[in-house]
């Protein structure tokens, strides 16, 4: 999934979820934060070497941070877009091994085997959300309200584009 269909996905469930809480309070703060920017340090992985920041089209953007908050409820998301002349393996194992600093990475790639996942009530972080394409990459760590994720996928000439994301929410 590319990370506007992601992020406008996100962005409307966040909103949904204002919406009822607003509904359910006589008094009610809420918030939005869009920035076309993110930086490594908000995403919290470190940047391959070598990676070039990446945009799809000449309007987009190869990063956006965005929160949503209102309540106890609140979401952050940040991501940002890159491309590497290196392989796909090279830089899947770059990132497993940077994502391990939050967890138990999972690899949610189409095809991978899947574990045994805990119950949708469990804060384990879970790959059923995950439907990547046909030869891409998807990686995960952390737990289900505080995860990073990387997705690796094969270039439009020599070499990969790759996503990194946090998400963080909390209230639901």
């Amino acid at each position: 999934m590319n990370m506007s269909k992601t992020l406008a996905l996100s962005f409307g469930t966040a909103l949904l979820v204002l919406a009822t809480q607003a509904q359910a309070a006589d008094t009610f703060k809420a918030g939005i934060d869009f920035q076309t920017q993110a930086s490594i340090d908000e995403i919290g992985l470190p940047l391959y070497p070598g990676a070039q920041p990446r945009k799809d089209s000449g309007d987009d953007k190869s990063a956006v941070s965005m929160g949503v908050w209102g309540g106890s409820f609140g979401v952050k998301l940040q991501a940002a877009k890159f491309s590497s002349s290196d392989s796909a393996e090279a830089v899947a194992r770059f990132y497993r091994d940077a994502l391990a600093r939050y967890g138990k990475v999972l690899d949610c790639s189409a095809g991978a085997p899947r574990e045994a996942e805990a119950g949708k009530d469990s804060d384990q972080l879970r790959c059923d959300d995950s439907k990547p394409a046909k030869g891409t990459l998807s990686f995960k760590a952390g737990k289900k309200k505080d995860f990073r994720a990387v997705s690796i996928e094969p270039g439009s000439g020599k070499g990969v584009e790759f996503q990194l994301v946090h998400f963080e929410g909390k209230g639901f």
